[in-house]
């Protein structure tokens, strides 16, 4: 049994698949073969793609990160970009075609529906993966694929969604991803420590699409890949989760694995974290496994805003690990999530003064809030518009037809006053640490996407974090 797994993405710099490392170890485990089409780095995709077709796999697989780039400024519908491979694949062999990945799972029947494709699984991949091939070749019932989303009929029918226990699976072998070359021409590896995410944000869709429980993996075998990785070549990474530090002491115990390991000299890496639980220790050790960086979701500096948003911590957070990263030599990055239902000049005032006080090494500003219809925030926003979503000022993006959000919609509150872009750019003023963009004259050096600096500065030999690395670019540091 013989499966073809692609990646459609052409972001540049190119972002490591690592769904697709961790779904082709699960295949090869089952005694699944694996035949893999990366278009990201694929010099003529479209003759690699022919050529795997040729003799027809059970299944093609084909992975959605993204479906736009929730970024206000560029409001890229990202999944057109899919598209010509997908037309391909569907040219090229009558084989079942299955999406999956984080952008797919967000809105599933409409990306089957647009794509014109059959099926789609939602969640972890691993498990539902090999069963849908088996049932292919087997000719098994569908009901039996765990997260399995299919049309039957000229209807949409779910399966239930069940998460795979991660401990019960060993994630540590990624052979089937050219991940040499992703740090050397991305700059970075990813890889997960656990996956789900329990915070309450308002706007956010990762717990509906990872789940709101946090599943973890085994330390140890964190450790493993990384050693794995590290032996290929590559020495520097980024974490896929959705916050590092939450569970806390999973955070902890992950950072002592890589530490008891050896890595911990030898490599970099950088996190998402939450500013909701972070502290001296768990600063001392990641730095101490080898982070050099972290990117905190603070979304906002003014405390009634922080609430709304759904976090429960406020400013001061904001300066005391601001205080810690700089004692243990860590940079840090604050993103910004602003103009949402409340807000005003005054908070985003009080926000940006407080940036500007602390200091962070980088502040990245997003002004306008991606809307998803299953969040708090996007519920009240429906309900709100009272079916006409054009007749809410606030609301920005693809208002017509286009009921179930896929195509990106914007909320940002009318009341900022229609020059908001330019105030808070002048608001802003020089200070080199705000990445900030606007619709007329978006900041490349925000949207990472297609970025042809960041390209060029990855081959020129600097690894890290995108934000990191335009960091060293504007103050002229060199390749480490």
């Amino acid at each position: 049994m013989r499966i073809v797994l692609v990646n459609p993405n052409p972001m540049k710099p190119p972002v490591t698949p690592v769904s697709l490392d961790y779904l082709g170890a699960a295949c090869r485990h089952a005694g699944i073969d694996v035949d893999l089409v990366d278009c990201a780095i694929e010099p003529d995709w479209r003759k690699k793609l022919s050529e795997v077709l040729t003799e027809k796999p059970v299944l093609v697989g084909v992975t959605l990160r993204n479906i736009d780039d929730s970024y206000f400024a560029s409001q890229d519908f990202s999944l057109l970009r899919a598209m010509p491979v997908l037309e391909t694949i569907k040219r090229s062999t009558d084989a079942p075609i299955c999406l999956g990945g984080v952008g797919f799972s967000i809105f599933p029947s409409e990306v089957l529906k647009f794509c014109q494709v059959p099926y789609g699984i939602c969640g972890d991949g691993e498990e539902g993966l090999v069963k849908l091939a088996t049932a292919f070749r087997d000719n098994l019932e569908l009901e039996t694929v765990p997260g399995l989303v299919w049309m039957e009929n000229g209807m949409v029918r779910h399966n239930a969604i069940l998460p795979v226990p991660l401990e019960t699976i060993d994630l540590a072998a990624r052979s089937l991803i050219d991940n040499r070359h992703y740090f050397e021409n991305g700059g970075q590896v990813g890889f997960e420590t656990k996956r789900g995410c329990s915070l309450k944000c308002i706007y956010c869709p990762e717990p509906f699409v990872k789940g709101n429980t946090v599943r973890m993996r085994p330390p140890e075998n964190v450790a493993a890949e990384l050693s794995d990785l590290y032996l290929r070549g590559v020495t520097v990474f980024h974490t896929c989760d959705c916050e590092f530090n939450g569970p806390y002491s999973h955070a902890v115990q992950v950072s002592k694995a890589i530490v008891e390991s050896g890595l911990g000299g030898k490599i970099r890496w950088y996190a998402y974290c939450s500013p909701e639980v972070f502290t001296e220790e768990l600063a001392y050790l990641m730095r101490t496994a080898g982070c050099v960086g972290i990117d905190f979701g603070a979304d906002h500096g003014d405390d009634a805003m922080l609430r709304r948003l759904g976090h429960n911590y406020g400013p001061e957070d904001l300066t005391r690990i601001r205080d810690i990263c700089l004692k243990n030599d860590i940079i840090c990055m604050f993103d910004l999530l602003l103009g949402s239902p409340g807000e005003t000049r005054k908070s985003i005032e009080t926000t940006i003064h407080l940036m500007k006080k602390i200091k962070p090494d980088r502040v990245g500003i997003s002004l306008g809030v991606r809307l998803y219809p299953m969040t708090q925030l996007g519920r009240k926003i429906i309900e709100t518009s009272k079916g006409s979503l054009s007749k809410n000022p606030s609301l920005f993006g693809a208002l017509e037809d286009n009921e179930s959000f896929l195509r990106p919609i914007y909320y940002c509150d009318i009341r900022l006053g229609e020059d908001v872009e330019d105030w808070l750019h002048g608001l802003v003023g020089d200070d080199p640490r705000f990445l900030l963009g606007r619709r007329t004259e978006a900041n490349p050096d925000y949207n990472y996407n297609d970025n042809p600096e960041l390209t060029a500065a990855i081959k020129s030999g600097h690894r890290g974090a995108y934000w990191d690395i335009l960091r060293r670019l504007s103050e002229g540091i060199p390749p480490l």
